[in-house]
């Protein structure tokens, strides 16, 4: 059997920094996410590329085209939520459909930070409008890693970063079948 590979999408990047909250820009978050799970995916025998490693801008179809050439057989694009009231809360997945092992596992992916690290479930919710979900050849799925606008949201990922990240390695790997291991 040949080596799963992931192409692993930081959101944002560059000039879009998109979600804001005071000093914490989204597009920090997401490249420090993507970068850990990387790292965390590499431990566990699964082959990494990315869309980018340092804070540039690509616009969704730079990404997908990037994916696209990887040859990765998944696609996993990391993103923080934010909403105009602050009590909004939770992490959630989003896909275009249900096909193929995507579905798998953006469930087990929600489940893993519940359980891990005590974020509200928010579910996988379908959205056919993202080109990073509809454009890519290979199954593609987008987690929000909570709400950059909810304090709780951004204390727990900044208390728990490892675990968080984790959360999201063992959903993908519980999610096509494989035994994660732990990266402390």
């Amino acid at each position: 059997m040949s080596k799963i590979k992931v192409c692993i999408d930081a959101g944002h990047g560059g000039k879009d920094v998109g979600a804001v909250n005071g000093n914490r820009y989204e597009k920090t978050d997401t490249l420090k996410i993507a970068k850990r799970l990387g790292k965390v995916l590499k431990a566990n025998g699964i082959e990494v590329c990315y869309t980018r490693t340092t804070d540039i801008y690509d616009s969704p179809s730079d990404k997908v085209k990037k994916g696209n050439a990887s040859k990765a057989d998944y696609f996993i694009s990391i993103h923080r939520n934010a909403a105009a009231s602050s009590i909004a809360n939770g992490t959630e997945v989003l896909i275009c459909n249900t096909s193929n092992k995507k579905y798998d596992i953006s469930k087990a992916i929600c489940k893993q930070f519940k359980e891990r690290n005590g974020f509200t479930d928010r579910g996988v919710k379908m959205r056919n409008d993202l080109t990073v979900l509809n454009k890519t050849n290979m199954p593609a799925i987008l987690v929000e890693v909570g709400f950059i606008s909810c304090k709780q949201d951004n204390e727990l990922l900044d208390k728990k970063f490892a675990s968080v990240v984790n959360a999201i390695a063992c959903g993908f790997m519980n999610g096509i079948g494989l035994k994660f291991k732990t990266l402390t």
